[in-house]
Protein backbone atom coordinates (compact mmCIF):
# COMPACT_ATOMS: atom_id res chain seq x y z
CA UNK A 1 0.00 0.00 0.00
CA UNK A 2 1.31 3.45 -0.91
CA UNK A 3 0.55 6.87 0.57
CA UNK A 4 1.91 10.39 0.28
CA UNK A 5 4.10 11.87 2.99
CA UNK A 6 1.85 14.91 3.27
CA UNK A 7 -1.28 12.83 3.79
CA UNK A 8 0.43 10.67 6.40
CA UNK A 9 1.73 13.66 8.33
CA UNK A 10 -1.68 15.33 8.37
CA UNK A 11 -3.35 12.06 9.40
CA UNK A 12 -0.91 11.49 12.28
CA UNK A 13 -1.26 15.09 13.47
CA UNK A 14 -5.07 14.80 13.31
CA UNK A 15 -4.90 11.58 15.31
CA UNK A 16 -2.72 13.27 17.92
CA UNK A 17 -5.18 16.16 18.06
CA UNK A 18 -8.02 13.72 18.75
CA UNK A 19 -5.93 12.01 21.44
CA UNK A 20 -5.32 15.40 23.08
CA UNK A 21 -9.03 16.21 22.87
CA UNK A 22 -9.85 12.89 24.54
CA UNK A 23 -7.36 13.65 27.34
CA UNK A 24 -8.90 17.09 27.88
CA UNK A 25 -12.42 15.62 27.88
CA UNK A 26 -11.44 13.03 30.49
CA UNK A 27 -9.58 15.64 32.56
CA UNK A 28 -12.72 17.77 32.78
CA UNK A 29 -14.41 14.86 34.56
CA UNK A 30 -11.74 14.84 37.30
CA UNK A 31 -11.21 17.29 40.16
CA UNK A 32 -8.95 20.06 38.89
CA UNK A 33 -7.63 21.46 42.17
CA UNK A 34 -5.57 24.65 42.13
CA UNK A 35 -1.95 25.62 41.60
CA UNK A 36 -1.06 25.18 45.27
CA UNK A 37 -2.76 21.77 45.50
CA UNK A 38 -3.23 20.31 42.01
CA UNK A 39 -5.92 17.70 41.53
CA UNK A 40 -5.75 14.63 39.32
CA UNK A 41 -7.27 16.51 36.37
CA UNK A 42 -4.64 19.23 36.13
CA UNK A 43 -1.82 17.29 34.44
CA UNK A 44 -4.01 15.53 31.83
CA UNK A 45 -5.65 18.87 31.07
CA UNK A 46 -2.30 20.59 30.55
CA UNK A 47 -0.80 17.75 28.51
CA UNK A 48 -3.94 17.29 26.40
CA UNK A 49 -4.11 21.01 25.66
CA UNK A 50 -0.43 21.08 24.75
CA UNK A 51 -0.85 18.06 22.48
CA UNK A 52 -3.83 19.67 20.75
CA UNK A 53 -1.97 22.94 20.18
CA UNK A 54 1.15 21.19 18.89
CA UNK A 55 -0.75 18.91 16.53
CA UNK A 56 -2.82 21.83 15.22
CA UNK A 57 0.43 23.65 14.54
CA UNK A 58 1.76 20.61 12.69
CA UNK A 59 -1.34 20.43 10.48
CA UNK A 60 -1.16 24.15 9.69
CA UNK A 61 2.57 23.97 8.92
CA UNK A 62 2.10 20.95 6.67
CA UNK A 63 -0.79 22.48 4.77
CA UNK A 64 1.14 25.74 4.26
CA UNK A 65 4.29 23.94 3.05
CA UNK A 66 4.86 23.56 -0.68
CA UNK A 67 3.48 20.36 -2.14
CA UNK A 68 6.10 17.70 -2.56
CA UNK A 69 5.52 14.45 -4.35
CA UNK A 70 6.80 11.54 -2.31
CA UNK A 71 5.21 8.15 -2.20
CA UNK A 72 5.86 5.97 0.83
CA UNK A 73 5.27 2.24 0.95
CA UNK A 74 3.26 1.30 4.01
CA UNK A 75 3.50 -2.00 5.78
CA UNK A 76 6.19 -3.81 7.68
CA UNK A 77 5.74 -7.38 8.77
CA UNK A 78 7.74 -6.93 12.01
CA UNK A 79 5.72 -3.91 13.10
CA UNK A 80 2.45 -5.67 12.30
CA UNK A 81 3.55 -8.76 14.22
CA UNK A 82 4.60 -6.70 17.26
CA UNK A 83 1.28 -4.83 17.19
CA UNK A 84 -0.73 -8.05 17.01
CA UNK A 85 1.40 -9.59 19.79
CA UNK A 86 0.75 -6.60 22.08
CA UNK A 87 -3.01 -6.72 21.41
CA UNK A 88 -3.20 -10.49 22.00
CA UNK A 89 -1.09 -10.17 25.17
CA UNK A 90 -3.45 -7.49 26.45
CA UNK A 91 -6.43 -9.73 25.80
CA UNK A 92 -4.82 -12.79 27.42
CA UNK A 93 -3.27 -11.08 30.45
CA UNK A 94 -6.20 -11.45 32.87
CA UNK A 95 -7.31 -14.92 31.79
CA UNK A 96 -4.00 -16.68 31.12
CA UNK A 97 -1.97 -14.95 33.84
CA UNK A 98 1.26 -13.01 33.74
CA UNK A 99 3.71 -15.88 33.28
CA UNK A 100 1.88 -17.57 30.42
CA UNK A 101 1.11 -14.31 28.64
CA UNK A 102 4.57 -12.77 28.98
CA UNK A 103 6.26 -16.03 28.00
CA UNK A 104 4.15 -16.33 24.84
CA UNK A 105 4.67 -12.64 24.05
CA UNK A 106 8.45 -12.85 24.42
CA UNK A 107 8.60 -16.15 22.53
CA UNK A 108 6.70 -14.73 19.54
CA UNK A 109 8.83 -11.60 19.41
CA UNK A 110 12.13 -13.40 19.91
CA UNK A 111 11.30 -16.06 17.34
CA UNK A 112 10.28 -13.49 14.75
CA UNK A 113 12.86 -10.77 15.40
CA UNK A 114 16.01 -12.57 16.53
CA UNK A 115 18.33 -15.21 15.19
CA UNK A 116 18.14 -17.35 18.34
CA UNK A 117 16.01 -20.11 16.88
CA UNK A 118 12.84 -21.42 18.45
CA UNK A 119 14.26 -23.38 21.41
CA UNK A 120 16.65 -20.63 22.56
CA UNK A 121 13.83 -18.12 22.12
CA UNK A 122 11.62 -20.32 24.32
CA UNK A 123 14.30 -20.59 27.03
CA UNK A 124 14.94 -16.84 26.92
CA UNK A 125 11.20 -16.10 27.06
CA UNK A 126 10.73 -18.36 30.09
CA UNK A 127 13.76 -16.88 31.88
CA UNK A 128 12.68 -13.32 31.12
CA UNK A 129 9.12 -13.91 32.29
CA UNK A 130 10.20 -15.60 35.52
CA UNK A 131 12.71 -12.82 36.23
CA UNK A 132 10.11 -10.12 35.52
CA UNK A 133 7.56 -11.91 37.70
CA UNK A 134 10.03 -12.11 40.59
CA UNK A 135 10.98 -8.46 40.10
CA UNK A 136 7.37 -7.30 40.27
CA UNK A 137 6.45 -9.66 43.12
CA UNK A 138 9.48 -9.53 45.41
CA UNK A 139 11.01 -6.10 44.77
CA UNK A 140 7.99 -3.99 43.86
CA UNK A 141 5.29 -5.90 45.72
CA UNK A 142 2.94 -5.79 42.72
CA UNK A 143 0.41 -8.61 42.55
CA UNK A 144 0.17 -9.92 38.99
CA UNK A 145 -2.48 -12.29 37.63
CA UNK A 146 -1.48 -15.85 38.50
CA UNK A 147 -1.60 -18.94 36.36
CA UNK A 148 -5.15 -19.86 35.33
CA UNK A 149 -4.89 -23.38 36.75
CA UNK A 150 -3.53 -22.25 40.15
CA UNK A 151 -6.00 -20.75 42.63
Amino acid sequence: MNASIRGLEVAVAAGLFLLGAFAVWQAVLMPFGNVALPGPGMLPMALGTLLMLTSAGLVIAELRAPVRIEIVALGNRHIALAFVAVVVAGLLFETAGFLVTSTLFMFVLLTALSTLGWWRSLLAAIATSVAAGLFFDKLLGVVLPSLPFVS
